[in-house]
C-alpha cells in the first residue's frame, strides 16, 4: 500500500488528496451556484447618509452599485490591465470557474461547458476525483475557497458556529464541539484541528457518550 502526503493538508494517507480535503473542496463547489444568486441580489449599493447628515453625492458622483459586487459579476479584462484604476479587487466570479474549466477541458480532451455558474460547477464537480490527483489541486482549492469566502463576506452568508452542548470532543474531552451551518462538516472541535466529524460519525459519538453516561449511572 502506497502512502502519500495529501497535496492540500500534508497528512499521510492512501490518496494524493485525503477524503477530508476532497470533501471540503466538493462542499465549496456545491455552494457556488447559490452564492452567485446571492451576489446578483447585492448589485444595488446600500443607501445611507453620512454621519454628519450631509449627502455624499454632493461631493462625489455615486457608484451605481457596490463596487465589490460589480467587480465580481463583471467580465475579466481581455488584455493586460495597464492602469490600476481600470480593474481591481477579486478576479470576477465566472472567470475563476472558466479558467479552471479550461484547464480540465484541455487536459482531459473535453468540450467546453456553457459559460454559466451551473454548467461550470457541474463540470468541475464531475472531474473532482481527477482534479484531486493533480499537484495544482492546492491552487484550485485556494482559488475556489477564496471565491467562496469573498462572496460570503459581501452577501453576509458565512457559516455560523453553534456550540453542541452536552457532547465532548473525542480527542481533548472538552465541551468544544461546534456545528457549522450551512457548512460541509456536521461538527468540529474548536480546539483540535484534526477533529472534524461528518453526520454519521457525530451521531455515533452522541450515542456512544449517551451509553457511557447511562452505564455510569447504572453500573
Amino acid at each position: 500500500m502506497n502512502i502519500y502526503e495529501c497535496f492540500v493538508c500534508g497528512d499521510p494517507q492512501e490518496n494524493r488528496t485525503c477524503d477530508r480535503c476532497r470533501n471540503g473542496i466538493r462542499g465549496l463547489l456545491s455552494a457556488l451556484p447559490e452564492l452567485y444568486r446571492a451576489l446578483e441580489g447585492c448589485r444595488q449599493r446600500a443607501q445611507s447618509g453620512g454621519g454628519d447628515g450631509r449627502s455624499a453625492t454632493r461631493l462625489h458622483a455615486p457608484t451605481p452599485g457596490d463596487e465589490r459586487v460589480l467587480n465580481l459579476l463583471g467580465p475579466a479584462s481581455r488584455q493586460a490591465v495597464t492602469d490600476a484604476q481600470d480593474q481591481g479587487g477579486e478576479t470576477p466570479f465566472l472567470e475563476v470557474l472558466w479558467s479552471w474549466c479550461g484547464a480540465v477541458t484541455e487536459e482531459r480532451g473535453l468540450t467546453l461547458p456553457k459559460r454559466n455558474v451551473t454548467a461550470m460547477t457541474a463540470r468541475l464537480t464531475a472531474h473532482l476525483t481527477w482534479i484531486c490527483e493533480q499537484p495544482w489541486v492546492v491552487d484550485f482549492s485556494e482559488e475556489i475557497g477564496g471565491l467562496v469566502y469573498a462572496v460570503q463576506r459581501i452577501t453576509m452568508t458565512a457559516p455560523r458556529k453553534q456550540p453542541l452542548r452536552g457532547v465532548t470532543c473525542p480527542s481533548c474531552e472538552g465541551l468544544t464541539l461546534v456545528r457549522h451551518f450551512p457548512g460541509d462538516w456536521a461538527a468540529e472541535c474548536a480546539l483540535c484541528p484534526s477533529v472534524r466529524l461528518d453526520q454519521k460519525d457525530y451521531e455515533d459519538l452522541v450515542r456512544s457518550q449517551a451509553r457511557d453516561a447511562q452505564h455510569a449511572v447504572n453500573p
